[in-house]
């Protein structure tokens, strides 16, 4: 599915005038305050048998970041409010499969999510007189706002008379979801938590002002698919996504 843009717009607008509005206010030099967008690849991985494979998707996080250093400026704590997109799929549920006369069912799923992340930066002194590098690691607490399913096939109902089942756009975190009449409970969990590692370079524009990019690999560690059809802790379903970000940081 396509991300919503125009709501990611009115995000990333709100996000600009909430950060030069906290700039009018006085902060020492210990806390930074930037914006970014991290596009990249986001993916569902299958832990166990039921379902063979995962399916990579579009994955992006945006939003307001707040640094705060301790006294050599060499570390930070960083945390602040991201929003963030995630697709990706699964193929080849067995319990799919069956209903589908033997044929492998692509389920895509969209999600778009609130960010809470903490994390330990680690930060070099400058080289070449602006360039620093720098790591982080830490967790992401994601909240799932919305999430939608789509399949591309058309099957049909394990229950004599109903017909076939067509899944599309469907809201996922609700209980009674069509998506429950194939799959047993199915429901896409409202949270995950995942570890979160990456490093990258800043570059100094000006006296407090510098722009940054880094990579960031996010591992899912919840399953995120509540499923009456198979054992969850031998068939768990986790989110990874690899992120690419670009920004400023004041």
């Amino acid at each position: 599915m396509k991300p919503n843009l125009s709501r990611m717009k009115k995000y990333l607008l709100l996000l600009c005038v909430l950060c030069f509005g906290i700039k009018g206010f006085s902060f020492n030099d210990r806390v930074r305050l930037g914006l970014f967008v991290a596009p990249g690849i986001s993916w569902m991985k299958p832990m166990g048998n039921e379902i063979h494979n995962g399916i990579l998707g579009f994955g992006l996080q945006y939003g307001l970041k707040v640094e705060y250093y301790f006294k050599d400026q060499n570390y930070a704590f960083s945390t602040g409010i991201f929003g963030g997109i995630g697709d990706g799929g699964l193929k080849g549920r067995d319990t799919l499969t069956k209903l589908n006369g033997g044929h492998s069912v692509l389920e895509k799923y969209n999600t778009n999510n609130l960010i809470l992340p903490l994390y330990l930066k680690l930060k070099s002194n400058a080289f070449k007189e602006k360039f620093k590098l720098y790591g982080e690691v830490g967790c992401q607490l994601v909240f799932n706002v919305s999430a939608r399913a789509k399949y591309d096939a058309s099957i049909l109902s394990p229950y004599p008379g109903n017909g076939v089942v067509n899944i599309y756009k469907e809201n996922v975190l609700r209980n009674g979801n069509e998506v429950q009449e194939l799959i047993p409970g199915f429901r896409y969990n409202i949270f995950d938590f995942r570890l979160s590692a990456g490093g990258g370079f800043e570059y100094a524009v000006g006296e407090k002002t510098s722009v940054f990019f880094a990579i960031h690999y996010n591992n899912g560690f919840i399953n995120i698919i509540n499923d009456k059809s198979v054992n969850p802790k031998h068939d768990a379903t986790v989110v990874r996504n690899v992120l690419f970000s670009f920004g400023a940081m004041f």
